[in-house]
C-alpha cells in the first residue's frame, strides 16, 4: 500500500535510509564525486549486484553516471565481464576437479579391492583352470567306458591281426591311461593327477626331464601363476618297483596346491584321511599314510637324512636306511608297517617353522 506524506505519494522512509547508508558507503566519507571515484562506484555497484530503493538512490546513480564517459563505462563492464569469465572458469575447473577427484578415488578402491582379493582372483582361475582339466579327463573316462557293438569288435579283430615275428620285437612301452591321453596330448609334461580327500589338494601333476623349478610359477599352458602346480621330482620313475615318488607343491596361504597338506600334522586328521590317490600317466594308484615329519634343505656338508634324494630304495641296504630315518625324524606314525620293496609316496611342501623348512607327508603304496 503506497504511503501519503508530505514527501510525496510513494515515499518509504526505510528505502530511502537504506539508500542514504549505502550512498554514505560508496562515498567513503568524501564530498565531492570526482571522475575517478564515480568509476570506483560505478564498478562496486556493478560487481556486487547493488540496487537502490528510492529516488535519492536513483539520483546518485545518476549523477555517478554523468561524471563517466561511455568508454570508461565500456571498460568497467568489460572488466566486470572478465572477471565473471575468470569465476566461471574456477567453478567449472572445481567441478572437473571435483569430478577427476571422485573418478581417480573410485579407481583407487576398486585397485584396492583388487590388491586386497588378488590371491582371491588368481586361486578362482586356478579351480577354474582346474576343473576344465578335470572334466577332460571324466569325459575321457567316459568315452573309454562306452560298450562297442559285436560288429564294430569283430571288425577291429580282423583288422588287428599281430605282425609276423621277426624276433627283433621292441620291449613293450608304457601305455598311457585312456583317461589321461587327452591332457598328455595338450602338455607332454603332464604326469598324473593327485587327490587327496578331506583337503583341497585334487590337481595335476606335473613333469620336467631334468627341472624341478619350471611349474612353481606356471600353470597347466605354461603361463605365469604364482600358484604354480604340483610338481613330480624328474628323478622318479612311476613304473619300477623299489622307487619312491617325490610331489612338491606350494604351501599357499589360501589353501590352494599343497596349502592343506600341513592338515596332516594333526594325527587325527591323518587317522581320518589316511588315503591318498595318485594316478601316474600309466597306472591308477592308493597309498596309505605312513607317517609325516618336519624336515629342512640340507647343507652340502651336514650328515643329515636328506628325504628329497632317498628316491631308489630297490636294495635292502637303501630301504633300512629309509626306514630308519623315517622313523626317527617323525612327528609320528600311524601304524603302517613299511616292507622291503615297497614304494612310497612323498609329498613335500614348505614351512616356515626353521629357514629352508619342509613339511612331508609319507605314504606306501597298496595296489
Amino acid at each position: 500500500m503506497e504511503k501519503d506524506s508530505k514527501y510525496g505519494t510513494g515515499y518509504d522512509p526505510e528505502a530511502f535510509e537504506h539508500d542514504l547508508q549505502l550512498i554514505s558507503q560508496l562515498m567513503r566519507g568524501k564530498k565531492e564525486l570526482t571522475v575517478q571515484l564515480a568509476q570506483e562506484i560505478y564498478y562496486k555497484i556493478k560487481s556486487n549486484n547493488i540496487t537502490f530503493q528510492s529516488s535519492k538512490g536513483e539520483a546518485f546513480l545518476e549523477r555517478v553516471l554523468q561524471n563517466m564517459t561511455q568508454a570508461q563505462k565500456a571498460r568497467i563492464e568489460d572488466k566486470l565481464l572478465a572477471k565473471k569469465r575468470r569465476k566461471q572458469n574456477v567453478k567449472r575447473l572445481f567441478r572437473i576437479n571435483k569430478i577427476i577427484a571422485s573418478v581417480v578415488s573410485v579407481a583407487v578402491l576398486l585397485l584396492c579391492i583388487v590388491f586386497l582379493n588378488w590371491n582371491l582372483i588368481l586361486d578362482m582361475r586356478t579351480n577354474y583352470q582346474t576343473k576344465k582339466l578335470h572334466d577332460k579327463i571324466t569325459v575321457s573316462a567316459d568315452l573309454d567306458t562306452t560298450p562297442i557293438s559285436d560288429t564294430s569288435a569283430q571288425a577291429d579283430e580282423e583288422q588287428c591281426e599281430p605282425p609276423p615275428q621277426t624276433g627283433l620285437e621292441k620291449q613293450d612301452e608304457p601305455v598311457i591311461l585312456s583317461k589321461f591321453t587327452a591332457l598328455h596330448e595338450e602338455n607332454e609334461d603332464f604326469s598324473g593327477w593327485l587327490s587327496i580327500e578331506g583337503t583341497k589338494i585334487n590337481y595335476p601333476v606335473m613333469s620336467r626331464e631334468g627341472d624341478n623349478d619350471y611349474y612353481l610359477d606356471k600353470n597347466f599352458t605354461g603361463q605365469p601363476d604364482k600358484n604354480g602346480l604340483l610338481i613330480l621330482d624328474y628323478r622318479s620313475n612311476v613304473l619300477e618297483s623299489g622307487q619312491n615318488i617325490i610331489i612338491y607343491g606350494h604351501n599357499m596361504r589360501t589353501g590352494v596346491m599343497f596349502g592343506t597338506l600341513k592338515n596332516y600334522k594333526d594325527k587325527d586328521f591323518c587317522m581320518e584321511h589316511q588315503t591318498i590317490r595318485f594316478d601316474s600317466l600309466y597306472e591308477e594308484g592308493t597309498y596309505r599314510v605312513v607317517a609325516a615329519m618336519l624336515s629342512a634343505v640340507a647343507y652340502e656338508d651336514e650328515d643329515v637324512f636328506r628325504y628329497y634324494d632317498a628316491i631308489d630304495i630297490s636294495t635292502q641296504e637303501r630301504f633300512t636306511e629309509f626306514q630308519q630315518n623315517i622313523e626317527a625324524n617323525a612327528l609320528y606314525t600311524t601304524g603302517e608297517t613299511l616292507e622291503y620293496g615297497d614304494s612310497c609316496l612323498i609329498l613335500s611342501t614348505c614351512d616356515y617353522y626353521t629357514q629352508d623348512g619342509r613339511f612331508v607327508v609319507i605314504a606306501k603304496k597298496i595296489n
